[in-house]
């Protein structure tokens, strides 16, 4: 039997053990928990790693999010300086676009692409 635990070899074991009787019992039962514990331990990693990568990726976001923070902070300082010789409209349209900017990444899900 391989490690991968298929209904076939379910139905095969059983037939094994009525053409065998009791005796060959304890061996079918070891060898089907041995399969079991396999396909559950294999199952577990794979979802360990999955939680694992999208943990980094959330990570990543977040990091990402908090820098383009700072970075709009930092250039929304000159831009207002600059602007402001234009008017309060033009002010207005410079503060609107990096607030945009900083809502659209906050609410972009994580791990989708820069």
């Amino acid at each position: 039997m391989s490690e991968e635990l298929s209904r076939d070899e379910l139905h095969a074991a059983l037939e094994v053990r009525r053409e065998m009787g009791t005796e060959i019992e304890p061996a079918l039962v070891d060898s089907l928990a041995a399969k079991v514990e396999a396909t559950v331990r294999r199952r577990y990693e794979a979802e360990l790693a999955a939680t694992k990568a999208q943990s980094a990726a959330e990570r990543q976001g977040q990091g990402g999010r908090l820098a383009l923070a700072i970075v709009s902070l930092v250039m929304a300082i000159p831009l207002t300086a600059i602007v402001l010789q234009f008017g309060i409209a033009a002010l207005l349209m410079v503060w609107v676009g990096i607030v945009l900017v900083n809502v659209a990444m906050a609410f972009k899900p994580p791990g989708t692409g820069r």
